[in-house]
């Protein structure tokens, strides 16, 4: 168990599939859910933005960092059936049970229950960090479409900083925002500092976070995905904190 929970890695992507009949080991790769449920253009968005926030909270299910969500007719409604079927280690399935009506059902229904659904099979399989998805629940819940995932935060003796980014519904850009706080007044400032195609792609241009003259320079990570992802960019990403030094401008 001690091993198990030390390799244990934050939940990262959530996805929706579905199958007319019970997973197997063995049994053919699930279609992406749209035929035998037509789920509302806002579930692609609703499962990144879970499965990000999980990374960001340090949310796992254990050795698999995917978690695909398959809705099936074969159960009941809102039941979940664990499955050990799963192509890659990093992959983890569990089914989901839908009633047949669930199609003709208002758009904002049909993503309150893919939303709980989906909540409790996190519930369910959690190892680490069960405690704070209510309040995750919650805040998804009360912010909606501009909800937040946090990339980066630094405190300095004057300021507090922030790197996030939001997660729209595709085709929309994701865009990344700093936020400086002064601290000894509490002034902020909020600047959006890029947008990617891929919400995904956002964390390759947001890693160390440096402040110098009262410049904030972003630095990309270091890897070949993030080099390959940065080239679209001119980096590292900065943020003159001019105007709360000088309020006003001038």
């Amino acid at each position: 168990m001690e091993k198990s929970v030390k390799r244990a890695k934050p939940l990262r992507d959530v996805r929706y599939f579905e199958s007319p009949e019970h997973l197997r080991p063995g049994s053919p790769m699930p279609g992406y859910a749209g035929e035998l449920f037509k789920l509302p253009k806002d579930a692609i968005a609703l499962g990144q933005r879970i499965g990000r926030k999980c990374e960001e909270l340090g949310i796992s299910i254990g050795d698999a960092d995917h978690l695909y969500v398959c809705l099936t007719p074969c159960i009941p409604e809102a039941s979940l059936l664990h499955t050990d079927y799963a192509l890659e280690r990093w992959h983890r399935f569990v089914m989901v049970g839908l009633a047949s009506d669930y199609s003709d059902r208002p758009p904002g229904e049909q993503l309150s229950v893919v939303q709980s659904a989906t909540f409790g099979a996190i519930a369910a399989l959690a190892t680490r960090g069960v405690e704070l998805l209510p309040l995750l629940q919650q805040e998804m819940a009360s912010k909606g479409n501009a909800l937040r995932v946090t990339l980066r935060t630094k405190e300095t003796q004057k300021y507090r900083i922030r790197v996030e980014q939001d997660i729209p519904v595709h085709p929309a850009p994701s865009r990344v925002f700093a936020r400086i706080e002064e601290r000894a007044t509490s002034r902020a400032l909020e600047v959006q500092v890029a947008q990617v195609r891929f919400h995904d792609d956002a964390p390759s241009l947001v890693d160390r976070l440096s402040l110098v003259d009262e410049v904030l320079t972003i630095h990309p990570r270091k890897s070949f995905r993030a080099e390959l992802i940065g080239r679209d960019y001119e980096l590292p990403l900065k943020v003159s904190l001019r105007e709360l030094v000088e309020p006003g401008g001038g």
